[in-house]
């Protein structure tokens, strides 16, 4: 699997840019490709190789890489995807985002499959890429402007609508963990802090215009396939894809059951948030739909998932409004529709990850309820429940690091541990991230989600709920424990295609429109590369790839088996209302979960670590040599 011929589907460069040298050069994609396909994959590749064990995430050597695999940019439906990768800043293992928009195929057409940026500059300054050549420009004076404010502020500069722009916000510019990278002013990379450390790079903004082509191995079979997959996409999403139904999700009859196998309600307390409140917010009649005007779509996406969204009494506007958008609802017990959107469009337009910033919000509400908070602590601010107008201002807070936003601006733990006065025990993270997922009703999520290797994220290996058909199509039951193991590990494995082709998650086997199986993205991914590797070829170049990024962690971190358990309030306390009442997620079968988990992975049972023969069984003997000599390894 090392030495594959690609005659199609890449740019063909990788873009190498030091801030702190002023420099920029250029390198063949080739040379990492005919291993690792694309993406993220090649991204996790260079981190582990150039990345020093002990490296810390602001230091200059970290590296900041954004990833654009083969069928980004060409005629495959669904194919935007960017997976930018660095450091974590909440554990300093592999940190990873994703996001789609139209960035990516303007990259390849500027000439560039991956760009991997080190250092750090003096003062603020963005990259502006053209048609193969790059150029680092100075940025003082965009220093301070929030995600739209920069896009007006450059298409204006540059005269150019057609420019693509990816850039952080406030929250980037100030390190605040929970930052992200916005593009399209509505699609966002967060989790891990991928924009805080954009932000301690001084680097506020990628600017990309490309004017060049892709060509395909065997154009004439790749584009029978993309009209296959193009139907198959929309044929899926008549029959009740998101586009049917992405914000009536919280309210439909149908997923009175189903919707509460990952969201929570008040810091995940109850587990549940009533049929009435969903309704008000999300409700036909008056919910947060009605200021829908369109839908707005990614690059070349016959399903546009993605609200634009307007209230005219006061002007607000703006793209998204998403699932997660309802969780912080939820986890904030709002059920005003309006603010409930202006909290999603704000934190697009600060830069900041909402799933990650909403968790730390939630946390100090309870504590403020519990009396451990106080409106000296505070500002003044009253947490109560419900009280969406003071979110919104703690949003702000947060993103400019403003007193009590300082206070909570480097995530839950952190936030709890200097509190103290045993409010760590409500703090909802996994491997110290902040973390908004609940693992006691669908396990496969939960256990997808705590065995990630980039820290309490669930675009790895989390298995939805079973309103969706599991791996090739088999049906499950998400609140047992049993098949899971294997699911999650499909998923893994699947996931890595994903995001080493550049397609859609959404449109593939997670859940949504469900449209293309992991064989229909073989068969786009062939032709346009001039390959015939399997289905479980690309399974297995998958799987290597997730255990690269363990690797990674593992050289930066001491986590093991325990780290891999869902937090202690999923362990003890069980849903307390609603359909699933009493469902809990119980540590013995969790840990029997484990076992055979780590059994599928060739991994340790007893420490959850990577072992010499079940990385060599796949390839990767160089990486065992690295971890065995940082004693990371264990030697069996």
């Amino acid at each position: 699997m090392s030495n594959l011929n690609f005659s199609g589907g890449y740019a063909g460069k990788i873009l190498r840019v030091d801030l702190s040298k002023g420099e920029v050069s250029t390198e063949d994609t080739e040379k990492y490709a005919k291993e690792w396909i694309g993406g993220r994959a090649i991204n996790s590749k260079i981190m582990f190789d150039e990345i020093e064990p002990g490296t810390k995430w602001s230091d200059p050597e970290n590296l900041l890489l954004f990833g654009m695999g083969p069928l980004v940019g060409t005629m495959a439906p669904a194919a935007s995807r960017v997976s930018i990768d660095t450091i974590n800043v909440f554990n300093n293992g592999k940190g990873s985002g994703n996001l789609g928009g139209h960035f990516g195929p303007m990259v390849k057409y500027a000439g560039f499959d991956n760009i991997v940026i080190k250092g750090k500059a003096d003062s603020p300054v963005y990259l502006w890429i053209e048609d193969g050549e790059a150029e680092i420009r100075d940025a003082e004076y965009l220093w301070g402007k929030t995600n739209n404010e920069i896009e007006r502020a450059l298409r204006e500069e540059l005269g150019d609508e057609n420019i693509e722009i990816a850039s952080i916000g406030p929250a980037g510019e100030n390190r605040v963990k929970a930052a992200n990278v916005v593009v399209d002013c509505g699609r966002s990379a967060g989790g891990a802090g991928v924009g805080c450390v954009m932000g301690d790079k001084k680097l506020k903004a990628i600017v990309v215009r490309g004017h060049g082509s892709l060509k395909a191995a065997d154009p004439e079979r790749f584009m029978e396939e993309v009209d296959k997959a193009d139907k198959k996409i929309r044929m899926a999403n008549e029959k009740g894809g998101w586009t049917n139904g992405i914000i009536n999700a919280a309210y439909l009859p149908h997923f009175e059951i189903s919707w509460n196998y990952y969201t929570t309600a008040k810091n995940k307390q109850v587990g549940y948030w009533p049929h009435e409140k969903r309704e008000k917010l999300c409700g036909i009649e008056s919910g947060v739909q009605n200021y829908e005007e369109r839908g707005w779509g990614c690059f070349n996406c016959p399903v546009p998932c993605t609200p634009f969204s307007r209230i005219e009494r006061d002007g607000t506007k703006g793209v998204g409004y998403w699932i997660n958008s309802v969780q912080w609802s939820q986890m904030l017990d709002v059920v005003d529709p309006e603010l409930s959107l202006k909290a999603h469009l704000k934190c697009n337009d600060l830069g900041l990850d909402g799933d990650n910033s909403t968790v730390t919000m939630s946390w100090a509400y309870e504590a403020y309820e519990k009396g451990l908070l106080s409106k000296e602590d505070t500002d003044g601010l009253e947490l109560k429940w419900g009280d969406g107008e003071v979110a919104l201002e703690l949003y702000d807070k947060i993103a400019y690091r403003e007193g009590f936003g300082d206070f909570l601006a480097d995530g839950v733990k952190e936030a709890a541990e200097k509190l103290g006065k045993g409010s760590e025990e409500f703090a909802m993270h996994i491997k110290n991230q902040p973390n908004l997922d609940d693992s006691r009703i669908s396990k496969g999520w939960g256990l997808g989600v705590t065995t990630s290797p980039i820290g309490g994220r669930h675009l790895r290996g989390a298995i939805g709920p079973d309103i969706c058909t599991g791996p090739q199509g088999v049906s499950f039951d998400s609140t047992k424990y049993e098949k899971m193991p294997e699911m999650v590990y499909w998923q893994i494995r699947a996931k890595e295609v994903n995001d080493m082709l550049g397609i859609c998650n959404y449109m593939t086997h997670y859940f949504g429109v469900y449209a293309l199986s992991n064989s229909d993205l073989i068969e786009l991914a062939n032709p346009l590369l001039g390959l015939k590797l399997s289905e479980e070829e690309y399974m297995s170049i998958g799987r290597r790839a997730y255990n690269l990024e363990k690797a990674f962690t593992a050289m930066q971190t001491d986590f093991d088996r325990k780290d891999d358990l869902p937090p202690k309030r999923q362990m003890e306390t069980p849903i307390g209302a609603g359909p699933y009442k009493g469902e809990i997620s119980s540590k013995d079968k969790w840990n029997d979960m484990l076992d055979k988990f780590y059994a599928l992975q060739d991994w340790d049972k007893e420490t959850g670590k990577q072992t010499r023969s079940g990385l060599e069984k796949i390839g990767l003997k160089e990486v065992a040599d690295k971890l065995a000599k940082a004693g990371k390894l264990i030697e069996k």
